[in-house]
This record gives C-alpha cells, structure tokens and sequence, in this order.
C-alpha cells in the first residue's frame, strides 16, 4: 500500500510539473510580442507609413531604371553600371551620414533627403517623357540619389529606435521595417509591369516622386525626443570612434562584413531579373513583375517566419542557414535559367516550366535571405549603444548599397559569359565565405539574440 502511496504521490508531482511547465509556456507564447506590436507606438506607426510610401517609391526606381536603362542600350554591362553607380555613391557617402545623424535632428534630416529624392525623381520623369533621357543621364540622376540615400538611410536606421515604447518592441520594429521592403516587393513590381506595359516608364518616376514627397509630409506630423547630444567635434574623429568600436567588438566586426558579403555576393542577382525577363518575348513586363513579386513574397515569408523559428533555433544558427540556404537557390536558379527548356516554344511562356521553377527558386532565395537580414539587424539594432547608433547603423546600412555595387561585377560577368553564369558563380562564391565563417567565426554559431 505505501508502494501505490508513493506511485501516485508521484504522478501527482509529474502531473503538477506537466501542468506548470504548460502554464509556463503558455505565459511566454502570452507575453512575447507579436510582429505588429511596435504599431501601438502612434509616433512609430507614423514613420511606418511615411516609410510605406518612401520604400515603394524606391522599389518603383529599381525597376523603372534597370527597364530603362536596358531598353536604351540593350547592356548587361551598363545594367548593372547604373545600378552600381547608386550603390557607390552611397557607400562613399554613408560613413558621414552616420556621423550627420548623430549630430542633427534625424527628423529634420529624413524631411530634407525626401524632398531632395522626389526632385531628382520627377526630373528623371521629366526627361523620359519628352523622350530626350539618355544612359547618362539616368547615371548622374542615379549618383545624386544614391549621395542623398547615403545621409537619409543611416538617420532612418537610427530614428525608430527612438519611435518605439518598450525594448521588447525591437525585433517587431526591425520586422515591420522589413515587411515595408518586402511587401513593397511584391505589390509595386505588379504594380510597375502594368505601369512600363500601358504608360511607359516615366510613369514609375512620377509615381516615385509622389511617394517621397508623402514621406516628407507624413515627418512632419511625427515628433520624437533624441536625447541630449554631445558636443561636436571633428567629423573625422567621430567617424573613426564609430568605425573602431566595430573594429573592437567581435560580434560586430563579423556580423557587418558578412551582411556586405551576403548582398555583393548572394543579393546582387536582382540588378540582373531584366536580362531574365527579357528572355520572355512579349512577356518580359509581366514576367518582370511576377520574379520581383515572388523574390517579395518569399522575403515577406521569411519576415513572419523568423520569429517562430527562432524558437527552435539560436539566432546565429538561423543567420547562417537564411544565407546558405538563399546562396544555395539562386546557384540552382543560375543553372536552371541555363540549361532549363526553352520558354520559346510555349504560347504563354510565363507559364512554362522554365518560368515557374525559376520563380519558385525566387521565392526560396528571399525567403531565407530575409531570415538572415532581419535577424542580423534585430542582434545589431539591440547592441549598439544608443551614442553610437547613427555612425555604427552607417556603417551597417552601407549593406543595403552592395546589391548595387554587386550589379556591377554580375552585370560584367553576364556581358562577358552570360546572365546565369554570373549570378550562379556569385552565390556561389558566398555560400563558400559563409562556410569559412562558420568554421572560423565561433562568435557566429553560438550567437542569441538576447
């Protein structure tokens, strides 16, 4: 009889501990903060649709001017060149953007490269419909952008942090900012393939024109406190502090470098999607628009997915994986576009087999790469001290300018061999830098978010 006692005393204990431990969990999935929760922050949901409109009208510019560009001249080499342009001039300036937002009101500073992008826009819009645009042209109006972007991305980067109410609402904040890009991703290139298809594509420029002058608008509703700010010294000196504390700290002197070398390498294939498009003769518009749309779909995926993955994975792992796994999908969209059927030989070759495994490996290579990048940015956005953000964000938001700098090297390879060669040997070459980091890098694999 004390044996059964002492049964049952036991499987009342293991019950109690099943019933706590499910309490338990049930608190945690309660009390973790859904995607959306950095919306409840009035001045946060502000910048978010300001950011909306900003973004699109971006995305509309990639599209608008790689379509342009390419029908001017019919150049892999100069498709890419125009894209690149952008991508350096932002680099160079970037660094002492981040010096900038430190120092000035950031709010002040995002109204100012707004209104300063829809102008270059709408001249860029001006000059295609009186049909006097040449490839030069679009490169200048490419560089001054790309100089405007490097002082506008590092105090976008740095502003929401401020905007949100609580630190649990970070990776929310993080997510959502990706959400706008990706989302963006999939509704402006349906959107833009109609547009280049009946209007031409002065069109995207008038419309992305439109878009940044709602984000100045919208920042001037938006109030934020930026703290006490220290004294200024020697733009020099300020940039170098930023640059040495990514240089000291270890986590973020790999996490940074490898964010550049998954965009050069891994991302720079979307300069590219015009010369794939064109290979659907009278479809090249809309199978444009439906290769951005899923490489969008597939990152907006990864957006929502990263927070329930993160319960099975460490943040480091999921990096690696979202990197690898989206180097691994464009390597087999390189070889597919290659040596794939013929989309010539079908009535509507938009639904070929050639187009729609090409897609699908559009949306695996965004699903993953998004995985990588918001995680990265979430690790970064909570470990940077709050002095340092805008030149340390800099320096990070430089990532953003080597798919264009990437374009370049892809853009010269595909004029040199052809397209698939070059985006497939260029996710190549990041999948082997990720696997050297991997083994080297310990940092990396024990990474957690917290």
């Amino acid at each position: 009889m004390a044996i059964r006692d002492t049964d049952a005393a036991g499987l009342t204990d293991k019950a109690s501990t099943t019933s706590n431990t499910a309490e338990t969990t049930a608190a945690e999935n309660a009390a973790r903060p859904s995607i959306f929760s950095a919306l409840a922050a009035p001045q946060y949901r502000r910048f978010w649709f300001g950011s909306l409109a900003s973004v699109g009208a971006t995305q509309l510019l990639i599209i608008g001017q790689g379509v342009l560009v390419f029908d001017i001249s019919g150049s892999e080499f100069l498709l890419g060149l125009a894209g690149a342009v952008t991508g350096i001039a932002t680099i160079v300036v970037t660094l002492f953007g981040g010096v900038l937002a430190d120092r000035v009101n950031k709010r002040l500073l995002l109204m100012v490269t707004s209104l300063m992008v829809a102008g270059l826009l709408f001249l860029l819009a001006i000059l295609d419909v009186t049909d006097v645009v040449r490839v030069w042209h679009v490169v200048a109006i490419a560089s001054a952008i790309g100089v405007v972007v490097g002082f506008d991305s590092p105090a976008r980067q740095s502003i929401f942090p401020l905007l949100i109410e609580r630190r649990d609402q970070m990776m929310s904040a993080v997510a959502l900012n990706s959400v706008v890009w990706q989302g963006t991703r999939i509704v402006v290139p349906a959107i833009g393939g109609f547009a280049l298809a009946y209007f031409g594509t002065h069109s995207v420029f008038f419309a992305g024109a439109v878009g940044f002058a709602l984000m100045f608008f919208i920042m001037v509703t938006v109030r934020v406190d930026e703290g006490e700010r220290g004294p200024a010294r020697n733009a020099l000196m300020e940039l170098w502090e930023g640059v040495r504390f990514v240089a000291s700290n270890r986590l973020f002197a790999v996490l940074i470098p490898v964010t550049y070398a998954n965009m050069f390498f891994g991302v720079s294939y979307m300069q590219l999607i015009p010369v794939f498009a064109d290979a659907y003769a009278g479809q090249s518009d809309q199978a444009l628009g439906f290769l951005f749309g899923l490489a969008g779909v597939g990152s907006i995926t990864g957006t929502f997915a990263v927070g329930r993955v993160r319960a099975y994975l460490p943040v480091g792992w999921l990096m690696i994986i979202g990197s690898s796994a989206g180097s691994m999908a464009i390597i087999a969209f390189g070889v597919w576009t290659h040596f794939g059927p013929d989309p010539s030989g079908y009535a509507n070759p938009i639904i070929s087999p050639m187009f729609l495994l090409s897609a699908a490996l559009m949306f695996i290579a965004g699903t993953f790469n998004s995985m990588f990048m918001i995680s990265s940015m979430t690790v970064l956005q909570l470990r940077v001290p709050s002095a340092l953000r805008g030149r340390v964000m800099g320096i990070y938001v430089m990532t953003f300018s080597f798919i264009g700098v990437g374009g370049l090297l892809t853009g010269g390879i595909a004029q040199l061999v052809n397209a698939s060669f070059a985006v497939a040997a260029s996710a190549a070459v990041m999948l082997t830098i990720m696997v050297i980091v991997v083994v080297m890098q310990p940092v990396l694999r024990g990474l957690r978010a917290e």
